[in-house]
């Protein structure tokens, strides 16, 4: 009986996680390795270009918009579509609730959250050490860069 439950617990741990899922790591990686922005356009192409048989535009899209970990960024250009900000915190408690802490460490997120994090809080010591430079709107526009 338990070697039954063992062999049960391997299998439900080799277990591909659904297509959405993946879609959703798939961009969560991607913004990740681009200081955690992307373009609705970039981030598509980028997908489908990877895996085109596997997902569209559309389907990147809608993803983007209905997870909360993807949030707008809030610029006025649109070069490529929409601005999108990869949110950690919400992307942290994702991974909990879903019990996707695993994989997230096997492709190396928390890693790659951890450099993120770090990088935002870097430049906003930068900014933050050249404040006597600036005025309240142009400090509070760099921040904003940094954080928006």
């Amino acid at each position: 009986m338990i070697r039954g439950r063992m062999q049960q617990m391997s299998s439900d741990a080799k277990k591909n996680m659904p297509l959405t899922e993946a879609l959703v790591f798939d961009i969560v990686e991607y913004l990740l390795n681009n200081t955690g922005y992307g373009y609705s356009n970039e981030i598509s192409f980028f997908i489908v270009d990877k895996k085109p048989k596997r997902y569209t535009s559309r389907e990147v899209v809608g993803i983007l918009r209905n997870r909360p970990m993807f949030k707008h960024a809030k610029v006025s250009e649109r070069k490529g579509g929409i601005r999108w900000r990869l949110d950690v915190n919400s992307l942290e408690r994702y991974l909990f609730q879903k019990g996707f802490e695993k994989k997230a460490e096997s492709r190396g997120f928390y890693e790659m959250i951890k450099e993120l994090k770090a990088d935002q809080i870097g430049k906003s010591k930068l900014i933050l050490e050249r404040e006597a430079e600036m005025d309240t709107n142009q400090l509070y526009e760099a921040l904003s860069k940094v954080w928006a």
